[in-house]
């Protein structure tokens, strides 16, 4: 239930909501004590529900490729060794400066990584050379990821 006070015109009202069919339009309101079924014009009902679960398809044999290719390349299992640079906020990969087997020095930067409207650079902890590069260019990464792995 919900109360409001409201002033329409210079008088005081009180009013309760005491239910809301969400499958209509109909709101039971007490108004200053007297109830009244209210119909809410040109409202939408705004039920919930579940979606459908459409079942499986059958095992056909067909396969099914996309239209498009998927810009990002799956994040590969990192190096055993080396140190790993890892992604501190979700966000999208925009440019990756180094390559595999470049040599890097600490501070400088590995990766553009856009998070929350802003670009990001990603740099690395402390100099050696790029062992494994795990993610591409318009890649999604979520915090914690290994982006890149320096030895």
């Amino acid at each position: 239930m919900k109360k409001y006070s409201l002033k329409i015109n210079g008088n005081q009202y009180e009013v309760k909501i005491d239910d809301i069919n969400e499958a209509s339009t109909l709101a039971h309101v007490t108004v200053n004590g007297t109830k009244y079924d209210v119909e809410i014009e040109g409202g939408k009902a705004t039920g919930t529900k579940k979606p459908a679960v459409a079942p499986a398809p059958a095992a056909t044999g067909l396969s099914v490729t996309p239209k498009t290719p998927i810009a990002s390349k799956p994040v590969a299992a990192p190096a055993a060794t080396g140190a790993k640079v890892t992604c501190p906020l979700p966000g999208t990969v925009i440019a990756i400066n180094v390559k595999e087997g470049d040599t890097v020095a600490a501070g400088q930067t590995l990766l553009v990584l856009e998070a929350m409207k802003m670009e990001n650079n990603i740099d690395a902890e402390r100099g050696g050379v790029v062992k494994q590069i795990l993610v591409a260019a318009g890649a999604t990464v979520m915090e914690g990821d290994v982006l890149i792995v320096i030895e």
